[in-house]
């Protein structure tokens, strides 16, 4: 390969905005980016999600986002790289729309409970992917695709990357690298070591997911980058645990009750809205129900508006007239799903059923508690889904500032290493939902001014320096 100026690795929303951006703030520069799936794989798990936006209509954060991004990390999220994205929402929004083609709408999200829709852009992932690949290529950068990038090393100058191609491994140097390459959700290995020991069997949520496996994090830190993000947790959502359709979500669980596979509650279904419970109810369903649990819901389910946009499944519920057929049907204990239900009902508190808020309709003198929307379950006939945990992506990456600059122990930025998207770690404790795409996005925007700030080696300095031009 020959040198060139910036490598971008990743070819999902973070490496392709980043892209595009620094070949719009300096002419001639020679962008590469190294894609490690096929043209038609291409993407990782921005081609697969939704791409739903924390913001109103018009490009703005919504009123909770920066206080819900610093609760829900507990305050360990950096205050900087939340100020930057809350700023950088509308004019990241503006520059796909205007600059590149990208169509936003509103649309409903899959929890009822939603404030209203979401702006998303029409297409969903898919078309963030196509139409930042096209700006790049029309820009004059060049995509490499089944380009796996397997081992740097900082040198005066630059940095040289070694890719693992079809035709064998080559070498490439730039003066700068950006690791766009997502978390390690795609390797079983640093799943089950940084997650434990069963989460090595978690499924990605999508085919995108598989290519991401924390390579070019583990080879940042060789090169002395420092972690950041947490390491143990990870963003997981519920699905059917029957279905192999990417994102088959489940999202209906407050308006029923939730057993292991013995036909016991093990949590609180109605804590909170679904879109502030669901990651912590997959998380549990993977940690306390070792991945066997059910939804189980009355007929009344099917009668709720807009019930059918909560569940992404393609396959219908299990479907009985009795709870014992149910359980049956399901491998669940009759004896023991009879218990638990007749224990629910009991401890209904009667008042007014909402499912679109919180309608404090809950349970008394019952463990675990249902803190909302704790309507009996006696209307047959009774359905049942079976959820799995899924896992979206990892929280642990690299240490970077809000520009992206990758930095070291001490804090100090590492010459010409810059890390975006899921590969920076800002998240902890729980993901506020609709801002991971957000920020790979903005921060890939930010990224190329200041990457077109920095100098680049003339010719004579390449060879000065040993950085003659590879096939």
């Amino acid at each position: 390969m020959d040198d060139v100026d910036v490598i971008v690795i990743g070819c999902g929303a973070a490496g392709l905005s980043a892209a595009t951006s620094v070949l719009e703030q300096r002419t001639g520069t020679r962008v590469l980016v190294l894609e490690r799936s096929s043209v038609e794989s291409r993407g990782g798990n921005t081609a697969w999600t939704s791409s739903f936006f924390r913001t109103t209509e018009h490009g703005d954060p919504s009123v909770d986002f920066t206080d819900r991004m610093h609760a829900l990390s507990e305050g360990r999220t950096p205050a900087d790289h939340i100020t930057a994205l809350a700023a950088g929402c509308r004019e990241t929004i503006d520059w796909l729309a205007t600059g590149h083609g990208i169509r936003f709408v509103t649309d409903s999200t899959y929890f009822l409970t939603s404030r209203g829709p979401r702006l998303m852009p029409q297409g969903g992932g898919a078309t963030i992917v196509n139409a930042l690949c096209a700006s790049v290529e029309r820009l004059g950068g060049e995509i490499r695709y089944r380009a796996k990038v397997v081992d740097m090393t900082r040198h005066e100058g630059g940095w040289t990357v070694l890719v693992d191609t079809p035709s064998g491994p080559e070498t490439v140097h730039a003066t700068s690298v950006v690791i766009a390459a997502g978390g390690f959700e795609g390797s079983p290995e640093m799943r089950e070591r940084h997650l434990g020991p069963t989460a090595g069997a978690l499924r990605t949520i999508s085919p995108g997911g598989l290519a991401n496996d924390g390579g070019c994090i583990e080879i940042a830190m060789r090169n002395g980058a420092a972690p950041a993000g947490q390491y143990d947790r990870f963003h997981g959502e519920p699905t059917d645990a029957r279905s192999n359709r990417p994102e088959a979500l489940v999202m209906a669980y407050p308006y029923g009750i939730v057993v292991d596979s013995f036909g016991r509650r093990f949590l609180d279904e109605g804590a909170d809205t679904p879109d502030n419970t669901f990651e912590e109810v997959a998380y549990r369903i993977w940690r306390d129900a070792h991945q066997s649990a059910y939804l189980i819901a009355d007929s009344r389910i099917h009668d709720i508006p807009g019930i059918a946009r909560t569940v992404l499944s393609d396959r219908p519920p299990y479907t009985a007239t009795t709870l014992a057929e149910l359980a049956a049907r399901i491998d669940v204990d009759a004896t023991e799903l009879g218990w638990t239900v007749s224990q629910f009902n009991s401890a209904c508190v009667p008042g007014e059923f909402d499912p679109l808020t919180c309608d404090g309709v809950h349970t008394q003198g019952l463990l675990p508690p249902k803190s909302n929307w704790a309507r009996p379950l006696t209307e047959p006939p009774f359905v049942a889904w079976p959820l799995a945990c899924v896992i979206t992506f990892t929280f642990g990456g690299l240490a970077t500032d809000a520009t992206g600059r990758v930095l070291d122990a001490d804090g100090s930025a590492l010459p010409g290493l810059y890390a975006i998207g899921e590969c920076a770690g800002i998240y902890y404790n729980t993901y506020p939902g609709a801002t991971s795409v957000l920020r790979a996005l903005n921060g890939g925007r930010l990224l190329g001014p200041v990457i077109a700030a920095t100098p680049t080696p003339t010719t004579a300095d390449r060879v000065l320096t040993g950085q003659g031009t590879q096939a």
